[in-house]
């Protein structure tokens, strides 16, 4: 037997594969190939380490995007030398965030005039200040530039990823779930996402998605692993190594509107974070149905984004 280098990685792949029974051509949580929904690569971050990564993980394919100075190209690159693993995703942030700058359409320009891409990374709409990694954002869901970037996405089959912390939006939380709302009802043909569960809690969860079936969530920073040592409000869905028995019964009831997704950003993130976090969503798999673990972990973003089935 090979031997295995990474402890945590591997004895939870070890335990999955002895608590979970499984007959016929069913797979065991710990086989189950995920699609990484949404991550980035800053340009402090070594891209190369990044499909070894997946590797260690056992992460089949990453949607991935350039942050801050690095350009697209890089991932563009990258995807061309691993096809099938990495989906470049079409850049949308730029700066400066308030008050509606025009400065974003220069880049979409250049993205959509020199690139190829398979995605369409989160659009920033309401984005808390974090230290001195990432400043404040406060775009309407219905602003020009919201706009401009949907029609985009809807030229593309993308779908269309709101980021907006509606738990640190404060004032501006009603009238952004109102917009957004009214987004999304006024495609009802389009699909849309909600990165990071959007800082909700399980009840505003299941009002969005009883109410509006072209959404989603993905599911990044929502593990023990984002929130330790961080004073941002994101959801745990996990108590211990498993999902919270109302969130595991919304994801059963609603299985094709959760994904997940990570977001890695900073080197930091490119590490042993990434494989604790793979290893909670692998235990939390191992207490769904096979047919929903298979759902969150691959399926619907093969839907979702057009992507060649895995299994």
């Amino acid at each position: 037997m090979k031997k295995c280098h990474d402890f945590i990685l591997c004895f939870s792949i070890m335990l999955l594969t002895a608590l979970v029974p499984f007959t016929g051509n069913a797979s065991p949580p710990s086989s189950i190939p995920i699609i990484d929904a949404h991550s980035q690569v800053d340009h402090n971050t070594d891209i190369e380490k990044v499909v070894p990564l997946m590797d260690k993980a056992g992460v089949a394919v990453t949607i991935l995007s350039t942050r801050f100075k690095r350009p697209s190209q890089d991932v563009v690159d990258y995807a061309r030398k691993n096809p099938g693993r990495i989906i470049p995703a079409f850049k949308t942030k730029t700066r400066p965030f308030m008050k509606g700058s025009t400065g974003y359409k220069e880049l979409i320009q250049k993205e959509e005039k020199t690139h190829t891409f398979g995605a369409m990374a989160e659009v920033i709409l309401y984005h808390a200040r974090k230290g001195n990694k990432a400043g404040q954002a406060i775009i309407a869901p219905d602003s020009q530039r919201a706009m401009d970037l949907l029609a985009i996405a809807q030229k593309n089959g993308w779908p269309f990823i709101f980021h907006i912390e509606f738990a640190s939006a404060g004032s501006y939380r009603k009238i952004f779930m109102k917009k957004m709302e009214a987004v999304v009802d006024g495609y009802p043909n389009h699909n849309f996402g909600i990165i990071h569960m959007g800082q909700l809690e399980h009840d505003q969860v299941a009002r969005l998605l009883k109410k509006h079936p072209n959404l989603f969530f993905i599911m990044s920073h929502s593990n023990p692993v984002s929130i330790k040592n961080t004073k941002q409000p994101w959801i745990n869905m996990f108590t211990g190594d498993f999902l919270k028995p109302s969130w595991e019964e919304l994801i059963i009831n609603y299985p094709k509107q959760f994904v997940i997704g990570f977001d890695n950003v900073f080197p930091v993130h490119w590490g042993r974070p990434y494989l604790k976090a793979v290893a909670y969503w692998r235990s939390a798999m191992s207490k769904l149905p096979i047919d929903v673990a298979h759902a969150i972990a691959h399926q619907n973003a093969e839907r979702l984004w057009h992507i060649k089935p895995l299994q």
